[in-house]
């Protein structure tokens, strides 16, 4: 799976959102694409969506520590 992320996605926490995925995320999209976006969708929220047809598989919230957990 191919992970595709937003430049307002700091480098330091693209690790721990890639674990993330590959945990969450184990077969291609209802559309069939097998890349995901990364981006910011809120202040402190991230959104993981489908890259070709936008269908949000989950969000992730930023906690101080910049640890992710899922919502």
């Amino acid at each position: 799976m191919k992970i595709i992320y937003d430049e307002d996605i700091p480098q330091d926490i693209r690790p721990s959102i890639e674990e993330v995925i590959k945990e969450s995320i184990t077969e291609p999209c209802e559309c069939g694409c097998t890349e995901v976006y990364v981006s910011l969708h809120a202040p402190g929220s991230i959104d993981v969506k489908c890259y070709d047809c936008g269908t949000s598989f989950f969000e992730l919230e930023m906690e101080e520590e910049e640890e992710l957990s899922e919502i």
